[in-house]
């Protein structure tokens, strides 16, 4: 007997967790917390999240697909002996962040990332018996995320976790040329993210098309302002990449030695991979400004960049160097997390320069400045000042996903991280497989083998 179950994400964004069994063996498909905010009113909060995946059975084998919160963010509720499974450089990136997150928190995650072991690209394995996945690289606004093609009990499952083809990783028409190559020609079943069936009326409002059109209109903002705050998570590479070729020459492209660590990590990782150009040092700004003093920290930090095949440099600046003022900047800003413990160099600037020919340019989620997901630490940082929307999305759109069941042509297509799914066979584009979708509800069993939802909901293992 084999099932899919969708956990939590079958009408909800972000928080997710899939299960798939097959003969009495199962793998986990990330184990997401609620997205910021969401947890109070979520109709499965994390607590109960946790004691609903493992509070009687301790087994298994997780693989999260990348390396944002909604999708890992549980990572220290799986209990011990349970492997976990990451892309290589989303586990690097882990590194970084998790100690960044941790600081206040009395339960430490670093040592648990340790003991992720890493999956490679476009190669089979067997995370536990019986169940074989083939992990594919694909574009999303956390590097390094995956698609899982799996094989269990005789079917193909196709499982796209976040992803699109918009951004740097899915220029090209990658997408289709690594489903050609390692997705058999017959998929039985294909599970789809579907984040932007509710937020396509944002495209061309607050969202670009593409990072290509984001780094453009950037720079375009970026030549009109002497000052410039960009608030971007520092894990989204693609933006920060477009945000760092399209400073103007002359200006100071500056961010913190958190930040700058991220940047090297990936850069170093994607200039291996030889592919991607966006990822390079850009000629106009060989040197990143840092804030802050150098300390025993920097001394990796300069070595990786001068050891890359096209060097990076870094060099330590204050918030009152005088060069800031004379030449201007584009600067990675973060809110501040600890106003009451800590006095931020991003608020310094901010009060300093901003009402003297400056901006901030918010490439975030609208969402977080306003509803249910509100960051109150965002909010303040912008204290009520005009702002300039500046993001593209990290998930597919409509068209996209229409391609890809057009490529794939699923027997079965299942809708989740999305809040529109009973919506997603009336859409246009994916009329011709309506009757080919299925909604699926949380904790409800859906049989592999037969491809049918089973005739009673029953509890989740």
């Amino acid at each position: 007997m084999a099932d899919l179950t969708i956990h939590r994400g079958s009408h909800q964004i972000g928080g997710c967790c899939t299960e798939i069994t097959s003969g009495g063996e199962r793998i986990l498909i990330d184990f997401g917390a609620n997205l910021p905010g969401a947890d109070n009113s979520a109709q499965t909060k994390d607590r109960e999240m946790v004691q609903k995946v493992f509070g009687t059975r301790q087994d298994g084998a997780v693989l999260f697909t990348h390396y944002h919160g909604d999708h890992y963010g549980l990572f220290k509720k799986v209990p011990k002996g349970v492997p976990m499974y990451i892309g290589p450089l989303a586990k690097d990136i882990l590194r970084i962040l998790v100690p960044y997150i941790d600081r206040d928190e009395r339960e430490k995650g670093l040592s648990i990332v340790e003991q992720m072991r890493p999956y490679e690209a476009g190669t089979w394995f067997s995370p536990v018996s019986g169940i074989q996945v083939c992990p594919l690289y694909v574009d999303h606004s956390a590097l390094d995320a995956y698609m899982f093609c799996i094989q269990a009990a005789g079917k193909t499952i196709l499982f796209t976790g976040d992803f699109r083809a918009h951004g740097i990783v899915g220029q090209r028409d990658r997408l289709k040329r690594v489903l050609d190559k390692y997705v058999p020609r017959t998929v039985d079943l294909l599970v789809t993210e579907g984040t932007m069936l509710s937020r396509g009326n944002e495209i061309g409002d607050t969202l670009t098309r593409s990072e290509q059109d984001l780094g453009e209109k950037a720079e375009e903002l970026f030549q009109k302002h002497r000052y410039n705050f960009v608030l971007v998570s520092s894990a989204n590479l693609d933006s920060i990449m477009e945000f760092y070729h399209h400073t103007p020459r002359g200006m100071h492209f500056v961010c913190d030695f958190y930040q700058a660590r991220i940047m090297i990590t990936a850069m170093r990782d994607m200039e291996a991979k030889g592919d991607f150009p966006e990822y390079q040092p850009s000629w106009k700004h060989p040197t990143v400004r840092v804030l802050g003093k150098p300390d025993y920290r920097w001394a990796q930090l300069r070595e990786i960049g001068k050891t890359m095949k096209h060097p990076l440099y870094f060099k330590s600046i204050s918030e009152e160097a005088p060069e800031l003022e004379r030449d201007g900047f584009v600067l990675l800003a973060r809110k501040n997390a600890r106003p009451k413990t800590y006095t931020s160099p991003f608020d310094a600037l901010r009060d300093k320069f901003l009402d003297r020919d400056g901006q901030i340019i918010y490439s975030m989620w609208k969402g977080y400045l306003e509803g249910d997901h509100a960051d109150q630490h965002l909010i303040d940082f912008v204290g009520g000042r005009p702002i300039e929307h500046l993001h593209t999305s990290g998930h597919a759109y409509v068209e996209t996903i229409a391609q890809l069941i057009e490529m794939v042509d699923p027997k079965v297509i299942v809708p989740m991280h999305t809040e529109r799914a009973e919506e997603f066979s009336s859409i246009p584009v994916f009329v011709p497989w309506a009757d080919r979708v299925q909604v699926l509800k949380d904790g409800v069993p859906f049989s592999i083998d037969t491809l049918t939802v089973k005739a009673k909901e029953e509890p989740s293992r």
